[in-house]
């Protein structure tokens, strides 16, 4: 079992389709990666959130989901910025990839958001 320290808190995802929805419909940076499709958008005064959507039909196994949901939030865990909400979408992965390679992937795209900033929504 995870200590309490490494583990992703409630307070740091999304619960509500409300939430995810704010994400998608005004999306301020977009990060494509091979296997993963990365949108964020700035929040007001919250600790940044992880919403993740990975389909069945992108995924097929459970066994492959479920590592896919595990690395992005270490992942984010590890880049965690304020007031920024993010919503990985899982896309097909070439069958070459492995875990380095998607969580090197998924650093970059969250470092690049953060580095960049996103502006405020007017």
């Amino acid at each position: 079992m995870a200590s309490p320290t490494k583990s992703l808190s409630s307070n740091h995802r999304m619960h509500s389709s409300t939430e995810f929805d704010s994400v998608f419909k005004k999306p301020s940076q977009k990060v494509h990666g091979q296997s993963f499709l990365v949108l964020a958008r700035t929040s007001e005064d919250s600790p940044s959130t992880l919403g993740l959507v990975v389909g069945k039909k992108n995924i097929p196994k459970a066994v492959a989901r479920n590592r896919f949901k595990r690395i992005v939030r270490e992942s984010f865990r590890h880049h965690k910025t304020k007031n920024i909400d993010f919503v990985v979408l899982a896309k097909r992965p070439p069958k070459t990839e492995t875990k380095a390679m998607l969580r090197r992937a998924l650093d970059d795209a969250f470092l690049k958001i953060a580095a960049t900033g996103t502006p405020n929504d007017h």
